[in-house]
């Protein structure tokens, strides 16, 4: 029997081992012709993708395809540690049913300018229902022997057995006091017993659902009876950014607030959009927003898979270039990514930066970023600006892993936004 559960975890650690060289364990589209990814609690269309450990919140996966073939595409899940790194356990010990099985929802959009099959995965369904709580990656293949990912998604799971009180305070640092958004939190756990909060413990702290920007890791400063306290005076701290820049797309028969021209043919949509300005040094006015969500949704058809896409071009006007810095257009259309595909090019008969790309009808939110050559790092301050007044939606998740356990559960989860 050891043999057997030696050579089982050793083709646990093969897989994972694979896996890490053919996608990366982060939000993101891996082919340019997958449009329109969505991953939300099922009906809550701008919510984050987070569900309980019963499975009474379902997850719904939405994409497109812009083409006219129908792909078998399959989905795995895979179980991951507090910092999205794949966790110990084998598929059988968070896992009832079938860790990898096949999309089998699929559909034709109906009388669109652009061909697409929509497809749709519900989690967890029949054949796939998790038993642990914790992080976890969804992955989308295609279904052929290379197993070539197509989208990686990120999901929590939680299990709620504590509560969690959230307050926005002004930031410790004085130089951040216009600009930043500083968090403290305290956990409560009157039913449960925590030995040893310093070791067990650790939080994650995400800003309108970007992990990539997230604080995770975060051990507690204090605790005391049965609290455990967040207060670091400074260290959880936020750019508090702008509102974000609103696309509505939900027609495209009449031209809306966003739109300076409107052009149809039979077999095209064309949407110019009016220059943007840069932000940075506008004074904050607040504005509603979708903390940089979007959703799909036609107002001139019934069906839904009547919504077409639209080529949509955007322009930055800067007047002069900036010479040091590529400018990138974001959101969570693409998982705010500053790939090649939504880098902006220089037109000096605009004087700024333009880019045209397909989006299908729907409510977006988008900001644009610049980065210095050879860097990594984005910078939104030169074309958005940061004010603490800005409303901002945080999720806060609370991990545990007492002595000798092998996995990091979700015990706590809370959604509180600032300055609303």
């Amino acid at each position: 029997m050891t043999r057997i559960l030696i050579f089982l975890f050793s083709l646990h650690f093969l897989a994972l081992n694979a896996q890490k060289s053919d996608f990366e364990f982060i939000d993101k589209i891996y082919s340019p012709t997958i449009k329109s990814v969505s991953f939300h609690p099922q009906g809550m269309g701008i919510a984050a993708p987070v569900s309980d450990i019963e499975g009474n919140i379902p997850l719904l996966l939405t994409f497109d395809e812009l083409t006219s073939d129908v792909k078998r595409y399959t989905y795995k899940i895979i179980h991951c540690d507090f910092d999205w790194h794949p966790s110990e356990l084998m598929e059988m010990e968070y896992i009832n049913g079938y860790p990898e099985d096949n999309l089998q929802q699929y559909a034709f959009s109906s009388k669109t300018t652009i061909s697409y099959v929509h497809y749709e995965l519900i989690l967890p369904n029949k054949a796939t229902k998790w038993t642990k709580s914790g992080n976890y990656l969804l992955v989308i293949f295609e279904d052929e022997d290379e197993k070539i990912p197509f989208i990686t998604k990120r999901f929590v799971v939680i299990n709620n057995l504590v509560q969690i009180e959230p307050r926005l305070v002004i930031p410790a640092n004085a130089s951040l006091y216009r600009t930043h958004q500083e968090i403290d939190f305290v956990v409560n756990h009157p039913k449960l017993l925590i030995r040893q909060p310093a070791q067990e413990i650790k939080a994650a702290v995400v800003q309108n659902g970007q992990w990539q920007n997230a604080q995770t890791g975060i051990a507690p400063f204090s605790f005391r009876n049965q609290q455990i306290i967040f207060d670091y005076q400074g260290k959880i701290t936020f750019p508090g950014g702008k509102e974000f820049r609103p696309l509505d797309l939900r027609s495209l028969w009449q031209r809306t607030g966003q739109m300076a021209d409107l052009i149809r043919t039979r077999t095209s949509t064309e949407v110019i959009l009016f220059k943007d300005k840069l932000r940075g040094e506008e004074p904050y006015f607040q504005n509603r927003d979708i903390n940089g969500q979007f959703f799909i949704e036609t107002q001139d058809q019934n069906n839904p898979l009547a919504a077409d896409y639209a080529q949509v071009l955007f322009n930055l006007n800067t007047g002069e270039p900036f010479f040091d810095k590529d400018v990138f257009l974001l959101g969570s259309f693409n998982d705010w990514i500053p790939s090649p595909e939504y880098r902006m090019i220089y037109s000096p008969e605009e004087k700024g930066y333009i880019l045209k790309k397909p989006f299908k009808q729907g409510f977006y939110n988008y900001s644009y970023a610049t980065r210095a050559k050879k860097q990594e790092k984005l910078d939104f301050m030169e074309t958005e600006g940061s004010w603490y007044e800005t409303e901002n939606e945080y999720q806060i998740f609370i991990y545990y892993r007492p002595f000798g356990a092998r996995f990091d559960e979700v015990i706590g989860y809370q959604v509180f936004y600032s300055n609303r």
